[in-house]
């Protein structure tokens, strides 16, 4: 029998006088089909072979149907049509046993609209991570730098698999069968959506707090947590980002904090007055080292950026102030008391160091669009940290003064520059105070190296794969939904069953729960039950007896 997943030729699906067909553009013929052949070329790029026949066998009440289709599509495949038996070329991995984590497509097109900051940060994670793992990454042969991609790949540890393009030519048929998981750098394009459904690998989604600060990111969060399976998750890298979702999905197991690593040997503690020379002579500014400098970290869009430092400026005019930032638009200039610093290359990440040890104090936001790296880094060179937003961060807790505002999904952010305002001036009324912050700030990111990092997604990894094996393997029940008139009250009823040789009646919500976790996942479900019972803990208790 045709085992899937297998790419497929170039289709094209019709319907005329009622009947259904499917043209082979590659092989040049036209096939009539049925709903069952239909539905398995929809799946048969995707998912594996028993998955397809037991997903379908309940679609279609029967099993034999399904693989009279198989049957049928099999002769079709023997003769060339429909299927490409297309091979990529995988090296074998030369370091024997190791896990293998398949990496999504996107990863590389995010490359060129995300930050130099972030994918500084990406390109860090791979090739520490390739050091534990081999990495594999499907990608189109039609890329016109090919060999530039690949080589950059290779020096990151990562193996590309280039495959033929064409619509219907997916990369989920070369995912080892051993695979341990599929990692997702980027957000998941439409057609990369289908891993969250057909395959049966865990899948890491990387959630960047950066690319939070638009709302259809958001959105698209809020739709990928309805679509993640049992042994799916997100993997943050700001501890706050639970935070601001706390209030909108039902679940927040699927999110888990996985911060990026900082290199405490580039950023560490240095002489702070070179450093002010050094940061006065690059800007131009002596006033640099006439007044404290404090770092601002905005995380907010540019206008809203602007206004905030007005205010806080006309508020605080005994201070210089030096906002750092990846991501706003490099077409402003600072003055005397307001400096920009823009890490948009090598060059810049390589002076980072030294323009943050030449800051006195620090005022950072967890909201979203903050970059949670520069939180580490700059608290790695030692700089007492005033932390407005969300909530305070774990990852220096205890290692700040922190402010407390409300998550909202409204715009602007309700900035308190009052309260920042008062924090940082009781910061440099009190020397004891920023020495004893620093030196916590520290030792909070000391623990936070690389290969901590890849410890937590490896394991991540290996908790999803045991969730994956411990969740129900029961069949699925066929049910009976009527209404009837009930003599007692009067009123017409509606009730459903489980059908077997002796009909079992069932609540009727747990019985709308059962129909829909055969199409859908546990989190979606969840969200339609907390809508029909309005009753968050029952909702729970009849997913926990049926998942």
């Amino acid at each position: 029998m045709i085992e899937f997943p297998i790419n497929l030729h170039n289709l094209h699906h019709f319907k005329r006088d009622g009947e259904q067909f499917v043209a082979d553009l590659d092989a040049g013929v036209v096939i009539p089909v049925n709903e069952v052949v239909c539905d398995i070329l929809n799946a048969c790029s995707v998912s594996e072979t028993d998955v397809i026949i037991d997903t379908l066998a309940d679609k279609h009440g029967s099993r034999s149907v399904v693989f009279e289709a198989l049957v049928f599509l099999s002769k079709l495949s023997e003769i060339g049509i429909l299927f490409s038996m297309d091979q990529p070329e995988i090296e074998p991995s030369p370091c024997g046993e190791r896990p293998k984590i398949f990496l999504t497509a996107g990863v590389l097109e995010n490359r060129k609209t995300a930050s130099f900051l972030l994918n500084a940060a990406t390109h860090h994670l791979l090739t520490t991570l390739a050091n534990r793992a081999d990495l594999y990454l499907p990608l189109s042969e039609t890329d016109n730098n090919r060999q530039e991609i690949k080589d950059s790949l290779r020096a990151e540890g990562v193996q590309p698999i280039f495959f033929r393009n064409d619509r219907s030519f997916s990369s989920a048929k070369f995912i080892p069968q051993d695979c341990d998981g599929i990692l997702a750098l980027a957000p998941l394009t439409v057609g990369e959506q289908v891993f969250l459904k057909f395959n049966r690998h865990p899948v890491i989604l990387r959630l960047s707090n950066e690319t939070l600060m638009r709302h259809e990111a958001r959105n698209t969060i809020l739709e990928r947590c309805a679509a993640l399976r049992n042994f799916d998750a997100f993997a943050c890298d700001a501890s706050w980002t639970q935070t601001f979702f706390s209030d909108f999905v039902p679940d927040l197991d699927v999110f888990h904090h996985v911060p990026y690593g900082v290199d405490t040997s580039v950023f560490r503690p240095m002489d702070k007055t070179k450093c002010k020379h050094q940061l006065s002579q690059a800007l131009g500014n002596a006033a640099i080292s006439q007044k404290p400098l404090v770092g601002i970290v905005s995380g907010l869009p540019s206008h809203e950026t602007f206004h905030f430092l007005r205010k806080l400026r006309f508020a605080n005019p005994e201070f210089n102030w030096l906002v750092i930032h990846s991501t706003l638009e490099d077409n402003f200039t600072g003055d005397g008391c307001v400096n920009f610093f823009n890490i948009a290359s090598l060059q810049d990440k390589e002076a980072s160091p030294f323009i943050f040890n030449a800051l006195d104090a620090l005022v950072f936001p967890t909201i979203l669009g903050s970059s949670p790296l520069l939180l580490l880094e700059i608290v790695a060179c030692g700089i007492p940290t005033v932390v407005w937003g969300y909530a305070e961060p774990e990852e220096i807790a205890g290692a700040c003064r922190f402010i407390q505002i409300s998550p909202t999904l409204f715009d602007p952010v309700d900035v308190p520059v009052e309260s920042i305002s008062r924090e940082i001036r009781s910061l440099f009324k009190t020397p004891d105070e920023q020495k004893h912050l620093g030196q916590k700030g520290l030792e909070a990111v000391s623990t936070y190296t690389w290969e901590e990092t890849i410890q937590r997604i490896l394991c991540l990894f290996g908790d999803l794969q045991n969730r994956k094996t411990r969740q129900s393997t029961s069949g699925r029940h066929r049910l009976l939904f009527r209404k009837h008139y009930n003599s007692v009250c009067g009123e017409i009823e509606a009730e459903a069953f489980v059908l077997s040789k002796v009909p079992t009646p069932v609540d009727m919500e747990q019985a709308i729960a059962m129909t829909l976790l055969e199409e859908h996942t546990p989190m979606a479900v969840k969200t339609v039950l907390e809508s029909i019972c309005k009753e968050p803990e029952r909702a729970e208790k009849i997913l926990e007896n049926l998942v």
